[in-house]
């Protein structure tokens, strides 16, 4: 019985909490990331690893907690530097064997995916197993000088990006910095000392001047993007830049270098248009009532407004002042569906919170009466299948705490259904109580006889700053 208790009192206080941390406004600018602390905890329960981590951060320069469920992950390894990313609808790869920096850009649509069936031994013959995007560069951002031997390097982090700077050898003040954000409409370098270059994995056909700080391209793919020379006050270069017919730029250039692609001859009006609208930052804030806001910061302080991409999810929450651009052509990234091109500084979503604010543990509405006694007998049912022969140990103790969790929640909810249908009181309800009671002491006593097979515990990471599984560190 004070298991049971106990285990309704902390679930109903977890529901509180949760509650109230959605509904807590979070200060404009104020960053997500920041963690309510990176101290080491009991050192018990989470002791320091006892051997060299497989992923170590490398190439970073950010300091304290580090975002790992991120599309840049890859390059804050070692042996994920010369892979992709996919910050979408672009996916960009470093490469430097040359010498020369290079920030190559492929944008292979869903149209372009390698599609794998499976067969009688896996999924099914009519089945896709897995299917993968090719890799092309269409065009990318090279530069003329050597680069550093050290790759890219990240230097800003946030909820929704980065900032990778490419450095000259030791001695030069050269540098690259490219702000690379989820949904950007540009792919766009800051060049410092670097003479830019215009580079393709095909063969570049065309590169002509339109306007001043703007160019026309097109490889022998059918490609055709734009390329754009934006200074740092966000004027267009004058007419003295211009590019060699081999992507080659005439002269050094301070200022920015931007690609986008074009899918229709309509979408170079818009594009150049707000081009010269910069996204260097994207803040996040959440207010009450479901109201989320996305603040995007400019390089320069230009009246054009930010055009960044959206996914549909985004497009049906959109209730603020920003607007989707139906003129330009949606863009179909590897997955995920169209993205759509949204004008505005700022985008207000709403989010309807009134189902999440009545949520409960079980659906608020009744089962048919008709089938209420057959979900009775299943619950007991349920119960005495975990009972016998210890078979609940086989449902929440399967080495990770992923899958071990999905077996804590089977235990869970049948306790909850036995509750609702024989009371709290009620020996099976009290039985199933205690199966969880003696799962959750496995999770921080593991020595005993029965928790063979539990999850193996957490390590805290000096580096990480933060806490990881012991399985496959």
């Amino acid at each position: 019985k004070d298991c049971a208790v106990q285990l309704q009192i902390a679930s109903m206080t977890a529901v509180r909490f949760f509650v109230f941390f959605l509904e807590v406004p979070f200060a404009a600018g104020e960053s997500l990331l920041q963690p309510l602390t990176v101290e080491q905890p009991d050192a018990t329960m989470f002791p320091l690893p006892q051997q060299a981590r497989h992923l170590p951060p490398f190439g970073t320069e950010v300091q304290g907690a580090k975002a790992t469920n991120k599309f840049w992950a890859n390059w804050v390894v070692e042996e994920g530097r010369e892979l992709s990313i996919h910050p979408m609808p672009y996916v960009l790869r470093y490469e430097s064997s040359t010498g020369a920096p290079n920030m190559k850009i492929s944008r292979a649509g869903s149209d372009a995916r390698v599609v794998q069936y499976g067969d009688s031994e896996t999924n099914g013959a009519d089945k896709i197993r897995y299917y993968f995007s090719p890799f092309v560069s269409e065009f990318g951002l090279s530069a003329v000088e050597s680069a550093s031997q050290e790759g890219q390097i990240i230097v800003k982090e946030g909820l929704f990006g980065i900032h990778a700077e490419v450095r000259g050898p030791g001695g030069t003040q050269r540098r690259i910095l490219f702000p690379i954000y989820s949904g950007m409409t540009y792919v766009s370098g800051f060049y410092t000392g670097f003479t830019p270059k215009i580079s393709s994995d095909r063969a570049l056909l065309v590169i002509e001047r339109v306007s001043n700080g703007i160019w026309r391209l097109l490889n022998n793919g059918g490609k055709e993007f734009r390329v754009y020379a934006i200074d740092a006050l966000g004027a267009f270069a004058d007419a003295s830049f211009d590019f060699h017919a081999d992507g080659r730029m005439t002269k050094a250039f301070e200022g920015w270098i931007r690609l986008a692609e074009v899918q229709a001859p309509e979408d170079r009006e818009i594009l150049d248009f707000h081009a010269a609208a910069v996204l260097v930052d994207w803040q996040l804030e959440v207010e009450q009532d479901g109201i989320i806001r996305y603040s995007f910061t400019k390089q320069a302080a230009v009246p054009k407004q930010v055009l960044h991409f959206a996914y549909a999810h985004h497009q049906k929450l959109l209730a603020g002042n920003a607007q989707v651009v139906t003129e330009l052509t949606p863009l179909a990234p590897p997955t995920k569906g169209l993205m759509k091109g949204i004008a505005g500084d700022m985008w207000q979503l709403q989010v309807n919170v009134s189902e999440a604010r009545s949520l409960g543990f079980l659906p608020a509405s009744e089962p048919d009466a008709s089938k209420a006694e057959d979900l009775k007998e299943k619950a007991y049912g349920t119960l005495q299948f975990f009972l016998h022969s210890d078979q609940w140990r086989q449902a929440m103790f399967k080495g990770s705490y992923y899958f071990s969790g999905k077996g804590f929640q089977k235990v869970a909810y049948t306790c909850l259904l036995l509750e609702k249908f024989y009371g709290i009181e009620h020996g099976y309800t009290q039985s199933c109580a205690n199966l969880l009671q003696r799962g959750f002491r496995c999770l921080y006593a593991p020595t005993m006889t029965e928790c063979n097979g539990a999850p193996i515990g957490l390590y805290y990471d000096a580096a990480w700053h933060g806490v990881a599984s012991r399985e496959g560190f």
